[in-house]
């Protein structure tokens, strides 16, 4: 490491020239993203509801599986009078001009009652796209946003929502909550750096080289845009996750230069004795960042691919500016990084003891036992309530009240069944060389309704039923759509596949699509099947938001324990690689794993039970969404080892030069301590700065990923690893195959 950073120094100019032509081309990818982002989400792979919306845009044309709502209401004009259909008829003509659009079809046009509202002021408009994905589905909401309005005479309002529009503005509001979160995030932090450093220049140097780390990174999103769908999703891990570890990664290394100045270093070597005292920190903590980042790809779900590249490219991206570019513009910038600070500060306290964190040090390890209990006791109430973890979905009614697709399913649930915004559909499939059109095929379909309006729950079947009722009688003799009364004829073409071997059912429930309540009617369905339909030949899948959202979950967190697996043992075998002990890998493992368990425990107690809720201005969802679950892991994970390998590290140097684990741990908490707060405040800041936006799922991640710093910079960092280590003595530096280490006092 230090014939590295000795050449940095040597080449440093060539070093800040290849990093600003390096930095100039990917500002001009970067500022591309936008245009290669799609939506947040996507169907599992192989999954029954990916299956299912595979079947219905193959029988009934791409998009089909997609629907769109249209919520029509006229304050003075009621549905009965002829100038409310007429207005409705204009937008629906206008909706359904558009090449992207199939379809576009009310109750005055399909003979459909139940798309007229129960205060006969509102009307539905139900809108089939040309969309191959949910991706491509989202894109064109401002398109039929544009279209209603336009469409819509005075005195009318046309609001576009549904799942489709509600996941484009979810998006959308993603996007505004970074840029907020961003615009207060960056000058606190720039506050807290110009305070810790008390020098303007080195508390600008480490938010150029977060800022560099992100734009390098937006960059490498914009070329896997090209391969694999790259979400805004992805776009906001980067640029909270880049600007934390690049911060993090710069202050580490600036914080040991000055430390060499203090004793006396001149700056060049003062700027390389921090590269290799620092710098093997920096490098291993990225690579655990980058672990959990990468564990992300057993879960095969494509659009995670995005952000675990991403977060790898961010976190490789930081870990070389600190290890190249900083040292380069440290050396070049001479003692003009201290202004206005004079020449060196007071020198560093010779022995540990004598600092505020090294006296701490040695208060908890004189009584280790009674601080571990302590410690640990305060965990367990945190980590207990994670039993008790509920999975809760993004809907509408979670978006911001302003949001289009929120005002609309606020006006649809006033006046229809709540399940309009995204039915279950039930996929009738015959056997090859039969057709629904059959008597037993439709008796089954009659039968599977009639068990759907035994459940209280369920406010409406619509679909194949509904044409099976009408032709249903001894006799019928149906082998076609052809064969129908008109009235029936283009809903047919709606719900029956041209060659008669697929039908759709769609349940209308009483809740949200993507609440608890209808995925749990969901599991129950799948569970007790149609035994109906399995004795005509039937095959029942089943589709739509509902159960797409409960698969999504299922691969998210039946998957979960075995991400987790994965990144405990790679995580262990990278620090036993650093510290070549087996105590401290499995301390350090076991400790992250307690502050991720804690900060699990923490968002439960506030979103899902609500305590101190009122105090956050937050109405809790009552549980906790499955992809923050899921990537509070990943990330949390290789964040609280930074301040961990940053600690032990130095730890193991005081070691290795005294032979003392007290006077060791002392002199490594009193030299780092100070680094770690600092270091933390940041991270908090910015988190903070998240958890205060407007959309629940980002105030999760924010509050989440700021408690869970702050604990571990304090209870974990400060207290238990003094603690454990003290308890474990010689231990700590044990591995098989050496000597067993001896203490020296």
């Amino acid at each position: 490491m230090r014939a590295f950073a000795a050449t940095v120094l040597r080449y440093r100019l060539a070093v800040i020239l290849a990093w600003a032509v390096l930095l100039a081309a990917a500002g001009f990818f970067a500022g591309r993203l936008s245009g290669v982002l799609q939506g947040g989400t996507d169907q599992i792979p192989g999954s029954e509801s990916q299956r299912v919306t595979r079947e219905i845009n193959r029988a009934f044309g791409a998009g089909a599986a997609y629907p769109f709502l249209v919520v029509v209401h006229s304050d003075s004009i009621r549905c009965n009078e002829p100038v409310f259909g007429a207005a409705v008829q204009r937008m629906t003509d206008s909706l359904a001009a558009l090449p992207e659009v199939r379809s576009a079809h009310s109750s005055w046009d399909s003979y459909a009652p139940e798309l007229l509202g129960s205060d006969g002021h509102t009307a539905l408009v139900i809108v089939s796209p040309h969309a191959s994905s949910f991706f491509k589905a989202e894109l064109l909401t401002p398109v039929l946003r544009r279209a209603a309005r336009g469409g819509a005479p005075p005195g009318f309002s046309a609001l576009v929502t549904g799942t489709m529009a509600m996941l484009h503005d979810l998006d959308a509001d993603s996007s505004r909550d970074l840029l907020a979160a961003e615009t207060v995030g960056v000058p606190v932090t720039l506050l807290i750096l110009v305070l810790v450093f008390g020098a303007p220049l080195a508390a600008a140097l480490p938010i150029l080289l977060a800022l560099a780390a992100v734009s390098l990174s937006f960059a490498g999103l914009y070329f896997v845009g090209h391969v694999v769908p790259a979400s805004v999703f992805a776009e906001n891990a980067v640029s909270m996750i880049g600007l934390g570890v690049g911060i993090d990664y710069a202050l580490f290394i600036i914080s040991r230069c000055r430390q060499e100045l203090d004793h006396g270093h001149e700056l060049g070597e003062a700027v390389i004795r921090a590269v290799v005292g620092a710098g093997e920190a920096v490098l291993f903590s990225g690579a655990t960042v980058a672990v959990g980042f990468l564990a992300l790809f057993l879960l095969r779900a494509p659009f995670l691919d995005a952000i675990a590249l991403g977060g790898t490219f961010v976190v490789a991206a930081a870990v070389a500016a600190a290890l190249t570019l900083l040292p380069a513009l440290l050396s070049l910038l001479g003692g003009a990084v201290h202004w206005p600070l004079r020449g060196a500060r007071a020198a560093a306290a010779s022995h540990a003891s004598e600092g505020l964190w090294g006296r701490w040090a040695m208060l908890v390890m004189r009584r280790p036992r009674v601080f571990l209990v302590a410690c640990l006791a305060v965990l367990a109430v945190l980590v207990l309530p994670v039993s008790r973890l509920r999975n809760w979905s993004i809907g509408a009614s979670t978006l911001p009240a302003e949001t289009e697709s929120r005002r609309g399913y606020e006006l649809l649930a006033r006046n229809f069944p709540k399940g309009w915004m995204g039915p279950v559909v039930l996929l009738l499939e015959t056997p090859p060389g039969h057709t629904v059109w059959e008597e037993a095929a439709r008796q089954a379909a009659l039968d599977v309704a009639m068990r759907l309006y035994d459940d209280d729950r369920v406010a409406g079947v619509q679909g194949f039923p509904q044409i099976a009722s009408a032709v249903h009688g001894p006799g019928s003799d149906i082998r076609s759509s052809a064969q129908l009364p008109e009235g029936l004829r283009a809903l047919a073409d709606r719900v029956v596949s041209p060659d008669g071997r697929l039908a759709q059912i769609l349940m209308i429930g009483g809740f949200e699509p993507q609440s608890l309540e209808a995925k749990r009617q969901l599991a129950e369905l799948r569970r007790a099947g149609f035994p109906e339909a399995r004795a005509a030949g039937l095959r029942v899948g089943f589709g739509g938001v509902t159960a797409s959202v409960a698969d999504f979950d299922h691969q998210l967190m039946s998957n979960l324990p075995r991400v987790a697996g994965v990144v405990l043992a790679l995580t262990f075998v990278v620090l036993l690689v650093l510290f070549r002990s087996l105590a401290i890998p499995l301390k350090a493992t076991l400790l992250n794993l307690l502050s991720v368990l804690a900060a699990y425990g923490f968002l439960v107690l506030v979103f899902q039970d609500g305590h101190g809720a009122g105090l956050l201005r937050l109405d809790p969802p009552g549980g906790l969404n499955s992809f923050i679950v899921l990537m509070l892991f990943t990330i949390l994970f290789g964040l609280s080892m930074d301040y961990e390998v940053f600690l032990l590290s130095r730890v193991r140097e005081e070691y290795l030069a005294s032979g003392d684990t007290r006077q060791a741990v002392a002199a490594g908490l009193e030299r780092t301590a100070g680094t770690i707060t600092s270091a933390a405040l940041i991270m908090i800041s910015i988190f903070l700065s998240f958890g205060f936006t407007r959309m629940i799922a980002t105030r999760e991640f924010g509050l989440g990923l700021a408690f869970a710093v702050a604990l571990d910079a304090t209870l974990i960092r400060v207290v238990l690893v003094p603690a454990l280590m003290v308890l474990a003595g010689p231990w700590n530096w044990w591995l098989p195959g050496r000597p067993f280490p001896e203490e020296r006092r």
